[in-house]
């Protein structure tokens, strides 16, 4: 990439994953934000339908908050369960070498 005058950036997955998570999280909030103005001018047959879209995102931005925090917390008892064996690992090389 250098000799064509680029420029490489590296980002850790779960840093994009993150990234993509907000923008599908702000996207959602962005189309019930334009179907509650909708809504609000909206005749009652129509009310009905723009609600359940409503309802529908909004399911869909739990769902996604849901499934964040469950690969966080997930993500940490990996790194506390690695963090579990290396000391195990520490201590049986100090046991041998005593």
């Amino acid at each position: 990439m250098e000799a064509i005058g680029g420029t490489v950036f590296r980002r850790a997955l779960s840093e994009v994953k993150e990234q993509i998570h907000e923008e599908n999280v702000a996207a959602m909030k962005a189309d019930v934000a334009q179907l509650k103005a909708e809504h609000a001018k909206a005749h009652a047959d129509r009310k009905a339908k723009l609600q359940e879209k409503i309802n529908q995102l909004d399911s869909k931005i739990q769902a996604q908050l849901q499934n964040a925090k469950d690969r966080r917390e997930a993500s940490q008892r990996r790194a506390q369960a690695n963090v579990q064996v290396l000391k195990a690992k520490a201590a049986e090389i100090k046991a041998k070498a005593s």
